[in-house]
């Protein structure tokens, strides 16, 4: 668990619930973000709105540097010096890039991608074929432990195998966690051992930052969720977690993520 304690702002907008723009912000000498499209670091003192953007995702310190490794840099708590600055027309538009901006950004190409036919039929076959052979491995899990048969909670959606890590947010503390599987409904994830906050029915706060092992892919759902069940398997603690509502992008989000984390080699 790190503590979530930084005078800087970190927040990301996101396209079908991938990250593609983060930022650091603090005023009145901190107005920086990188992108999916360009990775090195650049000043712009229209990032001093995006606080007050509706589009705008707040992330923890840890949630942001997970983002940003996935572009290949390592975040620092404080603005890079001698970097290039982006002059504008004010105020900024977040919600609604205009061509030049996207340019600047290197953002022509968000917005386009869509996962494939095949990789959502893929992923639909994935979920029936896991469907039965989850609930029986929690129950031989359980007997294992000697708890006995433990009746699974009911799923709306059936969740698939994807390996990675979780940075939730909950209360001042971001928790790094395992991930095991997701769907549209919720995730599944596993710790060595959890904290005390970490109880069945405890609320956790959006946004969740999901990465996956096999790719480069990320999440960032702005929900909040809730644990619906928490036990020990073997020498870790396992527990899942239902998410509130999602709209129609964060749904499609989902579906992108699973799909490209099982199209690559080593996914299971």
């Amino acid at each position: 668990m790190i503590p979530d304690q930084d005078e800087v702002r970190y927040l990301v907008l996101t396209d079908r619930a991938a990250p593609y723009l983060l930022a650091r912000v603090r005023w009145p000498d901190v107005a920086q973000a990188i992108t999916v499209g360009n990775p090195d670091w650049l000043d712009d003192v229209g990032l001093f709105d995006l606080p007050y953007s509706p589009s705008a995702v707040r992330v923890t310190f840890s949630q942001a540097a997970a983002v940003a490794a996935g572009w290949g840099r390592q975040l620092t708590r404080e603005g890079a010096d001698g970097v290039p600055s982006f002059i504008r027309r004010l105020p900024a538009n977040w919600s609604d890039l205009s061509p030049a901006e996207r340019r600047a950004w290197g953002l022509e190409s968000v917005g386009r991608q869509r996962a494939s036919a095949r990789r959502v039929r893929r992923l639909r076959s994935l979920q029936a074929r896991n469907a039965a052979s989850s609930a029986a491995a929690e129950q031989a899990a359980d007997a294992a432990n000697g708890r006995g048969t433990v009746a699974t909670e009911r799923r709306r959606h059936m969740r698939v195998r994807v390996d990675g890590r979780a940075h939730i947010r909950c209360g001042q503390v971001t928790i790094s966690a395992g991930l095991v599987d997701l769907s549209e409904g919720g995730v599944r994830f596993v710790l060595p051992q959890a904290p005390a906050i970490l109880t069945p029915g405890a609320m956790l706060d959006g946004p969740f930052v999901l990465e996956a092992e096999v790719t480069t892919s990320r999440l960032c759902l702005n929900v909040p969720g809730r644990i619906i069940w928490c036990r020990a398997i073997e020498a870790s603690t396992h527990f899942g977690v239902a998410f509130g509502e999602l709209d129609d992008s964060e749904i499609d989000g989902v579906q992108r993520f699973i799909a490209a984390a099982c199209s690559r080699p080593g996914s299971r």
